[in-house]
């Protein structure tokens, strides 16, 4: 994979999908003509028409509900909520329908949606542009959640996200949203007497510079990082 910012194996991400189906739909404020307030979806409106990239009305709740009724007829919606602190009037729609919808119809219907949105604090941001509240997510059965630490990983789980047939909340750590270097994508085991940290979407970084920081020749340390947090349907 190319060297990528996060943003851009966001953008390149959708693009793909966009492309491979015509079914996936990008909705959200401002993600078509000004291409999302982090320009997530730039080009995509130009390249996938108005139909596809869709503006909507300044509304979480609405683009919850039109993404669940998308998906219910057979759509793959992307749908973008600008910070985590604006997600909070879309969480009626998640948990009682989104989360619901296979359960509800006997497996009739499914929900195949892609709920984005930047979250995490570190780029001096107010309040509502801050928040870090995906353990709230976590505890929803039926949500997948899932944050990317690095460019490489936000461009393989957000393909995996939009083919999954259930809900996902894909939370982009802002503070991550412009680095190139890759610090994930390794495996790494442990051993006896080893130092186990663990570590999720931008504390991965920190973690990794902790390690680095404190070496001692007679303690092993590892750093894993969690890709998703996942519940079952």
């Amino acid at each position: 994979m190319p060297e990528l910012t996060l943003i851009e194996a966001v953008n390149r991400a959708l693009a793909h999908e966009m492309a491979a189906d015509a079914g996936v739909v990008v909705l959200g404020e401002d993600v078509g003509v000004n291409g999302g307030v982090f320009r997530a979806t730039a080009g995509l409106a130009q390249r996938f028409g108005a139909e596809r990239v869709l503006d909507t009305p300044l509304s979480e709740t609405l683009i919850a509900g039109m993404a669940i009724g998308m998906a219910a007829e057979g759509l793959r919606p992307v749908a973008e909520i600008q910070f985590m602190g604006f997600i909070y009037p879309a969480l009626d729609q998640l948990l009682n329908h989104a989360t619901r919808l296979r359960n509800r119809t006997r497996g009739r219907l499914t929900c195949p949606l892609v709920l984005r949105t930047p979250h995490g604090g570190g780029i001096h941001a107010p309040e509502h542009h801050s928040e870090s509240t995906e353990a709230l997510f976590t505890h929803i059965p039926g949500l997948r959640v899932v944050i990317p630490s690095s460019p490489a990983r936000a461009y393989g789980l957000l393909l995996a996200a939009i083919r999954d047939p259930d809900p996902v909340l894909f939370l982009e750590p802002t503070r991550l949203y412009r680095m190139v270097r890759e610090v994930g994508g390794r495996r790494i085991g442990l051993a006896a007497r080893h130092l186990f940290r663990a570590a999720g979407g931008p504390r991965c970084h920190a973690r990794l510079l902790g390690r680095d920081a404190a070496r001692d020749p007679g303690r092993g340390r590892r750093a894993v990082g969690a890709r998703d947090r996942l519940r079952g349907h």
